[in-house]
């Protein structure tokens, strides 16, 4: 009982500081606070229910500190969103891969068991009213001694006497309003309706205090249900599909994929053919790049269910090999259409994004390959630290000061690679960018820059809460170029 105790003390502490870090404040330095807080309270719950911290947890504590880091060191809301979202899964797979024992599980297992936590959190939400229940029922059966009854009959004397006082309380309460003017009118402000109607219709106490209270009751479910170990350590069974489906369309997509990459070696890797009368190379590149992305993408998930579904056959290994080295072109391709079509209109925040997607996808189907052929991968763990290294790095990566920096270096100047004539859509710079791009946006003459601040809401104040790097080098460059 007292580990219950200190358990749901930690959690109502920890809620109060989720709030505190999170209400109203997407953006501000006191997310990696929030990290950090929430890394020390899984600690706790893992010693409180005897567990010991694992080795390889290490890895994933560091990584999600360092998304908290880069938080408020830019003003990019893609990065705060994500770095919330991503923040969030790892936190909550921490605690999953502490409470159970996971290394044999497979890719598609773990997924479903995160899944299943999640759910299992909500589903214990009642849990501290139980605890609570049950925590008086033990202290009520137990053997009451003198002092105890005395203390307990002391307390409900005071109860019953405040009951019984209050109607009296009112009538003198009433009566003294009538003899004094200056007592009434302290009273009525006291208990206006409009003094109510404010603090029960624009509270912000309200609302954190409603936001604390879903917290606690997430966090204690969460831990309730892990510390009764649903989870079985048994890894999923070999699968036994008969792979000769899985053959005769590998075949078939397999010749498909051959044609196209043929078709890609020869137009876009050694230019042997031309394009179509009409057709600039822009054009082919923006048509094609988004499709190919998606197929990429498709065949990755192709191969995870060639490999995870169907028995063990060599023949279906080769078909899943041949796909990959098909992806592995079509990824070639894909960057070679996005620098062509970066060379007309100059390059974008979606664009970088683009090239990060594909070398993520490069990644994992280098290790879905070895998986494939060996099956010493665990793919879920390693898919796991591929994208969280990949998104760490665009975190911290500043990419609006780099496009905008990129772009505005080559206004009016004659370039091998550009084939634009220069840049001259300020719009997207003013409109599309965030304050990372201020200090490069400062040293260009930019008519209507104003602009990129109204836009940005430069004019917002600055507090502990929401301090944030960018925001207030920005508001500094501005002050200093007025």
């Amino acid at each position: 009982m007292l580990q219950k105790t200190r358990f749901a003390i930690c959690s109502g502490i920890y809620a109060i500081f989720y709030s505190f870090c999170l209400y109203k404040n997407l953006g501000g330095a006191t997310f990696p606070f929030f990290v950090i807080g929430t890394l020390c309270y899984i600690m706790f719950c893992t010693k409180e229910f005897s567990l010991t911290w694992k080795k390889d947890t290490t890895f994933f504590t560091v990584m999600v500190t360092l998304i908290g880091l880069s938080h408020p060191l830019t003003d990019k809301t893609f990065i705060h969103v994500f770095n919330v979202f991503f923040s969030f899964i790892i936190l909550i797979y921490i605690a999953l891969h502490q409470f159970a024992y996971d290394a044999n599980w497979s890719f598609l297992k773990t997924l479903l068991n995160l899944l299943q936590t999640v759910t299992g959190a909500f589903s214990k939400i009642f849990e501290p009213f139980k605890d609570l229940l049950a925590y008086n029922k033990a202290k009520n059966s137990q053997e009451m001694t003198p002092e105890k009854a005395a203390r307990k009959h002391t307390i409900n004397v005071v109860l019953i006497s405040i009951l019984f006082t209050l109607p009296l309380l009112a009538l003198v309460t009433a009566l003294l309003s009538s003899a004094d003017y200056v007592f009434k009118k302290m009273i009525v402000t006291a208990f206006s309706v409009d003094f109510l109607k404010k603090l029960f219709t624009d509270p912000v106490w309200l609302k954190v205090s409603i936001l604390t209270f879903i917290v606690v009751l997430f966090v204690y479910g969460l831990f309730s249900y892990l510390s009764r170990f649903p989870f079985s350590s048994e890894g999923t069974k070999n699968p036994s599909y008969e792979p000769t489906g899985a053959i005769t369309a590998g075949i078939l997509l397999d010749i498909v994929y051959l044609i196209f990459s043929l078709i890609q070696i020869l137009f876009l890797f050694i230019k042997n053919l031309s394009l179509p009368t009409g057709i600039t190379y822009a054009e082919y590149a923006r048509k094609g790049f988004f499709q190919l992305l998606f197929i990429c993408a498709l065949n990755l998930c192709l191969v995870l269910i060639g490999k995870s579904l169907f028995a063990d056959n060599v023949f279906l290994k080769i078909i899943l090999t041949v796909m990959c080295a098909c992806t592995y072109i079509m990824t070639a391709s894909s960057v070679i259409r996005l620098i062509m079509y970066i060379r007309c209109y100059y390059l974008s925040f979606t664009r970088v994004l683009a090239f990060w997607a594909l070398a993520v996808i490069t990644f994992l189907l280098t290790g879905l390959l070895i998986h494939v052929w060996t099956g010493k991968v665990n793919l879920f763990k390693f898919s796991l630290r591929v994208i969280l290294i990949a998104y760490t790095i665009l975190a911290f990566s500043h990419t609006d000061y780099f496009i905008t920096e990129f772009n505005l270096s080559n206004i009016d100047k004659d370039s091998s690679f550009f084939v634009s004539e220069g840049y001259s859509d300020y719009d997207y710079i003013l409109n599309m960018n965030c304050l990372d791009a201020a200090p490069v946006i400062e040293r260009y003459d930019i008519a209507k820059k104003y602009k990129f601040y109204e836009r940005n809401r430069i004019d917002k104040a600055i507090t502990i809460r929401n301090f944030n790097v960018s925001r207030y080098i920005a508001k500094q460059l501005k002050e200093a170029n007025k």
